[in-house]
């Protein structure tokens, strides 16, 4: 145990047997409850004052496939935390995995991480005779594993797992854990009691949904009409307007498509003319330039020999002020310059034939373009005209089928409606005309059978024989309670020591006979004051000893009670708690711890 600024508390187990032994109120039978505790038990651990300050509990175990673990849990109760190895308690970290303490858990739980570890799943327990199960928990091992006191002693079956569980579930439990056998396959069958109440709920559902459904149909279908007939019309009208629907549609389609194409050619004929409108513009002024340069290489033709004829004025070919003129031009260089002028004319006059030529091609092509646009708009202007006459054609048939459908809708519905009210009434006769089946007596037994009652009878017998029990009595089952008989006589009829006795030959028996089938077992017996025959009637709180109770005392049982715990001790861990020592060395592998009590002198006190 661990809490915040407590010092840890810890109890060591040897893997043979402990056995913990002092006085009273020094919190031996609380070991038990916190052992059972962490094994998953949901009742929190008792808040005694020692206890206080503390909020952890740990527990640490050998399994035979995880190994070591340590399991964690708040000592408030709740889910439990698993770290894989030996962990110290202030420097564990986080766990592993987190187990639920509820088997029903839709995650991992600690039952099914324990039962894994047994190899046991999936198992099913008959819980009544009518077959209603309920899962096979770790908990119903541990009423086998962990012996209170109280329980110890009590007049009750060692078999009762808890104030709920009942008869028969407990039964079934025992036999499951003697035989490997659980009840999944047994089918379940209701009583006839439930059988008819359950017929009489349903008559009655089915009256409410009866009502419910002929208020509707009278609401909603006046008049009781026939809407088979009414189906097969409105199916046939919709088959009909669905292929004109269609026709119209593929109509609109073929028309969008061609104005689609249309509109297309109609764009690229607009940027052609645009293209060609911006051509004949640079044209046009390519022109100009062509008439400016022949005008001005006439000009020089027409005037260089008049301006070289004998005035002072600049040079006709060259430009130069007369003041900058260091000699004249003769006749000859005038008529070259003229020749060069003619030919640049020339060339020019081509070049600006060859633009007159393609600008008459291009404004032709212009002039083709607009008359083909002009279709091409006289052609859309007629389509959307036929769109415009298609268009509320289709709309209009679209409505009439949405009328329809919704019509049609309505009529399955009714038909739909009407046939639920024939299926009611089918039902409701066949319900009325229920009878329960009886569940034919003796058809299901609970418990183990008479064999195997035997067997486990014999493996208590020895137990007792070995503790050398006054008069080594004859043990049998009683298969009315699952309990053990000595010689005919019940445990309710014996000593509380005694039948502390008797439920311990129990618990070890189902222990070995358990070994002895190779059955799963946790190999784990805790037992809390079996040897209660031995108390002192002076001092404990249960009083004098009842005459078997003095007979068990004075017979030597106690020393041959450790002596076959010390035989047995290699087949499973036994932890017993007492008041008193054991008489003789366990040996090896095992632990004594006594607490002195709250007035006690040396050593531990207790628990905490």
């Amino acid at each position: 145990m661990t809490g915040p600024g407590k010092k840890l508390v810890a109890l060591t187990f040897g893997e043979h047997i402990n056995v913990v032994w002092g006085a009273s109120n020094s919190g031996k039978s609380y070991i038990v409850k916190a052992l059972d505790f962490m094994s998953g038990a949901k009742t929190p651990l008792p808040p005694i004052t020692e206890a206080q300050g503390y909020d952890k509990c740990w527990l640490e175990l050998e399994l035979p496939l995880a190994g070591t673990v340590t399991l964690e849990r708040a000592m408030k109760g709740g889910d439990f935390g698993l770290h894989l190895g030996s962990v110290e308690p202030d420097s564990a970290g986080r766990p592993n995995r987190t187990l639920s303490w509820d088997h029903r858990s839709k995650g991992e739980s600690i039952s099914g991480f324990l039962l894994g570890e047994l190899g046991v799943a999936e198992k099913e327990i008959a819980r009544t005779l009518t077959g209603d199960k309920n899962a096979f928990t770790f908990r119903h091992y541990a009423a086998f594993v962990y012996t209170e006191e109280t329980n110890m002693m009590g007049e009750w079956s060692p078999i009762r797992i808890s104030d709920r569980s009942g008869e028969t579930f407990d039964k079934n439990v025992l036999k499951f854990i003697l035989t490997g056998v659980d009840d999944s396959a047994i089918v379940t069958t209701q009583n006839p009691d439930s059988q008819r109440t359950a017929n009489s709920g349903k008559i009655e559902i089915i009256d409410e949904m009866l009502a419910a459904a002929q208020v509707e149909w009278e609401r909603d279908y006046p008049g009781d009409p026939d809407l088979s007939d009414q189906s097969e019309k409105q199916a046939a009208t919709i088959r009909d307007l669905q292929k004109t629907m269609s026709d119209r549609q593929s109509l609109l389609d073929d028309l969008r498509l061609d104005r689609r194409s249309k509109m297309e050619s109609l764009r690229d004929a607009q940027e052609r003319r645009t293209e060609i409108s911006l051509s004949l513009q640079r044209f046009a002024l390519l022109k100009s330039v062509y008439e400016s340069d022949l005008e001005r290489l006439a000009s020089l033709e027409e005037g260089g020999a008049a301006l070289l004829a004998g005035a002072r004025r600049p040079c006709p070919l060259c430009g130069a002020d007369p003041s900058h003129q260091l000699h004249a031009h003769g006749i000859e260089q005038v008529e070259t310059t003229q020749r060069a002028v003619r030919a640049e004319m020339a060339k020019i006059a081509s070049e600006r034939a060859d633009l007159a030529k393609a600008t008459r091609s291009f404004e032709a092509e212009q002039e083709g373009l607009l008359k083909r646009a002009g279709r091409l708009t006289d052609e859309i202007d007629e389509i959307d005209r036929q769109l415009e006459e298609v268009k509320p054609l289709e709309v209009a048939a679209r409505r009439t089928y949405e009328e329809l459908d919704t019509a049609r809708f309505v009529t399955r519905q009714g038909i739909a409606l009407r046939q639920r009210i024939d299926e009611l009434l089918r039902r409701k006769t066949q319900l009325e005309a229920f009878k329960p089946k009886s569940l034919p007596r003796g058809s299901v037994t609970s418990g183990i059978d008479g064999v195997t009652g035997h067997e486990f009878a014999t493996v208590v017998q020895t137990v007792l024989h070995a503790w050398k029990f006054p008069g080594l009595p004859t043990v049998s089952f009683d298969d009315r309670t699952h309990d053990i008989l000595i010689d005919g006589k019940s445990r309710r009829a014996n000593g509380k020591g005694v039948r502390a006795l008797m439920n311990a030959a129990f618990k070890i028996g189902v222990l070995l006979y358990c070994r002895g089938k190779e059955l799963p077992h946790p190999g784990i017996v805790v037992l809390d004051s079996p040897l209660l025959s031995y108390r002192d009637p002076l001092t404990s709180r249960h009083g004098e000893l009842a005459a078997d109770e003095k007979e068990v005392k004075e017979s030597g049982l106690k020393e041959h009670f450790y002596r076959f715990l010390v035989e047995k001790k290699d087949l499973a861990q036994f932890v017993i708690i007492e008041n008193d020592p054991p008489p003789i060395a366990l040996g090896e592998g095992s632990i004594v711890t006594s607490f002195t009590g709250s007035l006690g002198r040396g050593g531990r006190r207790g628990f905490y």
